[in-house]
């Protein structure tokens, strides 16, 4: 596996890259926030990567990243059923991973249809997967990519559901509290921690 790829930018697009490692040309397909931050042709650049092998036909491709949550967003993109690199990385560069974290813990598929080869059915099955598996894995798994200040910040609903998880409640019971409490007295001037407590007082 091929974590990173460090050397010379030789030439950029939106979609791809060739960075030059020891002597050696590599062909990287990125996203656009990757192509964003890498810099120009000639300068020094770092991408986390990803090797996807096929089988059949039999074929090696190296997908670039602007950091570790974005690479982490794509692997779980990619798990999905029916969801391949081209259509995780066109996800990805229509939608910024961390706005993408946020639409699903609030349940909104809709900007995922903007998406090229991304119909109706496709964005709500991504969805509702990816959603339990972002509360399964910030709930369950302090050292994920999906933490805080790795897969970046989750909206403050994510963070009280995610909690609530860990505390033991399931995730109706999660989702039943936060509406309740939020109906009450509203999320604006309350922080999760603060209303974490209201909720637990309540029950």
């Amino acid at each position: 596996m091929i974590d990173y790829i460090k050397g010379i930018l030789i030439t950029k697009k939106p979609t791809s890259a060739v960075v030059e490692s020891n002597g050696i040309g590599y062909f990287v397909n990125i996203t656009i926030p990757a192509f964003e931050s890498c810099g120009k042709p000639g300068d020094e650049v770092k991408f986390v990567t990803h090797l996807h092998v096929k089988d059949n036909p039999f074929s090696v491709t190296l997908y670039g990243f602007s950091d570790e949550g974005e690479r982490e967003c794509f692997r779980q993109i990619i798990s999905v059923s029916g969801i391949g690199p081209k259509t995780a990385l066109s996800i990805l560069s229509a939608i910024n991973y961390r706005e993408l974290v946020d639409l699903i813990l609030k349940g909104n598929y809709m900007p995922l249809t903007s998406v090229s080869g991304v119909g109706r059915k496709t964005a709500e099955r991504l969805a509702l997967e990816l959603k339990d598996k972002l509360y399964k894995t910030s709930a369950g798994n302090s050292s994920s990519a999906f933490d805080a200040g790795k897969f970046g910040e989750l909206s403050k609903e994510g963070e009280i559901v995610s909690a609530l998880l860990t505390l033991g409640y399931n995730r109706i019971e999660a989702d039943k509290m936060l509406k309740a409490v939020s109906g009450k007295n509203g999320f604006t001037d309350m922080s999760p921690e603060d209303i974490i407590k209201e909720i637990l007082r309540g029950k």
